[in-house]
């Protein structure tokens, strides 16, 4: 499997580990790698992963043109500047890295198992979620994604 793909792989793993519903996307036409909605709140993202978001600027700009109106764009990068962040700012879509969606993440798995005493890793839960059915969770541990979206604007 290439780098590429793993990466996208494993940033798709962030949103699933929370019951968000994610579709790959195929089509050699989409720029996104995939689109996610949230079981809670119903907001819908279009995820584009990249290693190095100053390479893919026209990319962006093109999914952007592209994005359906009732969709955000969620840029997820190993790393980024502050230039970058500008950027973002400036053309209205989210940027985070990879390493703040799995922070925020393990952190919501910390919280979640505090009152059971057990010590919980993002891989573990991603493991357990492919092998169990979609149930209600009543804590709503989805809604650290859109924390994290949320950090750059009010959605």
């Amino acid at each position: 499997m290439s780098n590429s793909r793993s990466f996208i792989l494993k940033c798709s793993m962030c949103f699933k580990v929370f019951d968000y519903h994610v579709t790959m996307t195929e089509s050699k036409a989409s720029v996104w790698n995939f689109v996610t909605t949230s079981p809670r709140t119903n907001k819908k993202y279009a995820v584009f992963c990249t290693p190095s978001v100053n390479k893919v600027k026209g990319l962006i700009k093109v999914a952007l043109k592209k994005l359906p109106t009732e969709h955000r764009l969620v840029v997820v990068s190993l790393k980024h500047n502050e230039d970058e962040l500008k950027f973002a700012e400036e053309q209205d879509y989210c940027l985070v890295t990879y390493e703040t969606l799995n922070d925020f993440g393990q952190q919501m798995l910390e919280i979640k198992n505090q009152d059971f005493g057990n010590s919980v890793s993002l891989l573990d839960v991603a493991q357990s979620q492919a092998s169990r059915d979609n149930e209600e969770n009543k804590e709503n541990p989805s809604d650290f994604i859109d924390k994290v979206i949320k950090k750059d604007r009010l959605f």
